[in-house]
């Protein structure tokens, strides 16, 4: 991955649905070499996606749910894999991390309302090696998209990218 590369990633994170002719403009390629590019990209894994940023109070679900969850496993996989597929109308699970420390795993659900969010911890807790739970409800979002006032954050060079001489 070469600044061209690392320059069109950037600009796809702070406007997915920019052209492969404004990216063009913006790296200084012809259009055909920005798909190229991009398609290359896209192949190698490097881009695996597009998603739009969504205004969740609008879609009915105003609030955010962080939620701490404790197994009694210490592989904690299969609990994970049962808390992915649970669906509740008026929530949904955003994202789900096994992580280090005294917790196992990491959840931030959109709920609709607080009597969704007891619903959704009450059936966390029945799922097979969940022992227990903490939950935060977010005041307001501070950041929360992938970039920074607009701009894309990934970094000039990655470890990987960096020669030691």
């Amino acid at each position: 991955m070469d600044d061209i590369d690392r320059k069109i990633v950037n600009l796809l994170l702070a406007d997915g649905r920019m052209t492969h002719e404004q990216i063009a403009k913006e790296v200084h390629l012809s259009r055909p070499a920005v798909f190229e590019r991009t398609k290359r990209l896209e192949a190698k894994g490097i881009i695996q996606g597009y998603s739009a940023r969504v205004d969740w109070e609008a879609l009915g679900l105003p609030l955010t749910a962080f939620v701490w969850i404790r197994t009694n496993n210490v592989d904690c996989n299969d609990s994970g894999r049962l808390l992915a597929q649970v669906q509740f109308d008026g929530a949904k699970l955003e994202d789900l991390y096994r992580v280090t420390g005294d917790w196992c795993m990491f959840a931030r659900y959109r709920v609709a309302s607080p009597s969704v969010l007891q619903q959704v911890l009450d059936r966390i807790r029945l799922v097979p090696g969940v022992q227990n739970t903490l939950t935060s409800i977010a005041l307001s979002a501070i950041e929360e998209s992938r970039t920074c006032n607009g701009h894309a954050i990934l970094p000039e060079k990655t470890p990987s990218a960096i020669s030691v001489t």
